[in-house]
């Protein structure tokens, strides 16, 4: 296990990631979603948040992105956008919101992700 810090950028993209995750599931629940969309995305959202808060803490930890979280935070930031798009009548914030955080977490998320398959980040 690496002893070096990892750089301040993976860091702060790894807790957008776990912040994204925490607004993509409470968002539904807050904006008064439908039952179903609110049950799907809240779920997947909490499953997400174990994998985004496991990415931060390995990636603090060796100072080197570990690649299953990563790849797994990605995924869950591709479910929150297009979560919206399966369900009718969910509302304009929920779609929006959920939409928004599935942006940043896929983005952020994928950085990490490629930070960790290149020989180092940038």
């Amino acid at each position: 296990m690496s002893q070096q810090s990892a750089p301040q950028f993976l860091v702060a993209s790894a807790i957008i990631c776990v912040l994204g995750c925490l607004v993509g599931a409470l968002l539904p629940i807050v904006v008064g979603s439908t039952a179903a969309f609110t049950g799907s995305v809240t779920s997947s959202g909490l499953l997400g948040l174990v994998f985004t808060v496991r990415n931060l803490q390995l990636l603090r930890a060796t100072g080197e992105p570990s690649l299953p979280p990563a790849v797994l935070t990605t995924i869950f930031g591709g479910w929150f956008m297009l979560a919206p798009l399966l369900y009718t009548d969910i509302g304009f914030l929920a779609t929006a919101g959920t939409q928004l955080a599935g942006t940043v977490i896929s983005t952020f998320g994928l950085y990490v992700t490629v930070a960790g398959l290149t020989d180092g980040p940038a």
